[in-house]
């Protein structure tokens, strides 16, 4: 990616007619996005690959399908002709994710209740705000009738927490889906009942371990680019692959997608522990959001926001708890009113801001 970056334009395949190009660029959740363009074969792809899984799950094309979405790069404002059509054709209606309060969680709520999509697509860390303000009383406390079918989130990971309040909230089924702005959708949970492993869509995108089995970056060729080639190419994840998986043989099936490769914590010796870990910490304290901040000097400032009842002693076991885990690194636990955001409006529980022996910028 940082080579796709670099080069830009000469990367444009030259068998495709100018004017059949698209421009769109990568989401910038780690800095600035990146220009990329689609040919109309890519296009196509992305499209199907979308719909196809969630047909798969009974949300066909049509289906009201709400979209508790959003993007600084698509604008939520629906305000052009062709977009409310689109939106109208579709049966979908779209719901900003970006400006959650409680007035704005309950306003949705009654929302979604009174028109009852099939399907809500989500940011996953929205998703978890709204569950958790029906699950502490919103809307008068009556268990919601939406959505008819299933929730299906992405953009973000879904904590292990979330998904445990969603799913006893609304007692619906929730698929994760991991996807990328430059590749477009990569793999999907078609069966979270039974497995939360990922089907990948190896008829579009060829996904393979860097190392071996187990934890690794993860590489992706698109294997429909015609309008710029990207090969092989770091997306800046790591999954959890099968034990088989190898470098150079596709994987059809994920077992977890972790992170971005950069979520880490640092120790002053070059070893470091994974964001992955982080969230674990904190599960069992009244706490609804976080974020871990490590200073270019290893201090780690951890900002939460609290639930009713967090107090002294919270804040105090927290503390023992993270600086257990995080060995001879000077710990801070300070409340906030909200945890700050990408650019690409994304939360982000881990952010570092050390440099890594060799100087590479992580």
């Amino acid at each position: 990616a940082d080579v796709q970056h670099d080069a830009g334009a000469a990367l444009i395949a030259r068998g495709v007619p100018r004017e059949q190009l698209q421009k769109d660029s990568t989401g910038g959740s780690t800095g600035t996005p990146t220009e990329i363009w689609l040919g109309p074969e890519e296009t196509g792809w992305r499209e199907s690959g979308l719909e196809y899984p969630l047909a798969r799950i009974g949300v066909p094309t049509g289906v009201a399908t709400a979209f508790f979405w959003g993007h600084h790069l698509d604008p939520l404002a629906r305000d052009t002709l062709l977009k409310r059509y689109r939106d109208f054709e579709s049966n979908s209606r779209w719901f900003d994710c970006f400006r959650l309060s409680p007035e704005a969680l309950e306003r949705y709520h009654r929302g979604f209740e009174s028109w009852r999509p099939a399907c809500i697509i989500a940011y996953a860390s929205a998703l978890g705000a709204l569950a958790e303000h029906v699950a502490e009383g919103g809307g008068g406390g009556d268990r919601p009738r939406y959505p008819v079918r299933c929730f299906v989130t992405g953009a973000e990971k879904l904590l292990p927490e979330h998904r445990a309040t969603i799913e006893r909230v609304f007692e619906r089924p929730v698929h994760e889906r991991y996807g990328s702005r430059d590749v477009g959708l990569m793999a999907f949970q078609f069966a979270p009942h039974r497995t939360l492993d990922y089907e990948v869509d190896w008829a579009n995108v060829l996904v393979e371990p860097e190392t071996g089995g187990g934890d690794a970056s993860i590489l992706v060729t698109k294997l429909h680019a015609d309008g710029m080639p990207m090969l092989r190419y770091r997306i800046g994840d790591i999954g959890r692959f099968v034990e088989d998986a190898r470098p150079g043989h596709p994987a059809f099936v994920l077992r977890e997608v972790l992170g971005r490769d950069i979520d880490r914590i640092w120790l002053p010796d070059g070893r470091w522990i994974h964001g992955i870990q982080m969230p674990h910490l904190l599960k069992d304290y009244p706490v609804r959001e976080f974020m871990f901040l490590q200073r270019a000097d290893y201090s780690v400032e951890l900002q939460i926001v609290p639930r009713n009842g967090f107090g002294e002693d919270n804040r105090a076991r927290i503390l023992s708890t993270v600086a257990a885990n995080l060995p001879g690194l000077d710990i801070a636990v300070v409340t906030v009113e909200e945890i700050a955001r990408t650019k690409a409006n994304k939360w982000r529980p881990v952010v570092s801001e050390v440099k890594p022996h060799g100087g590479e910028t992580r």
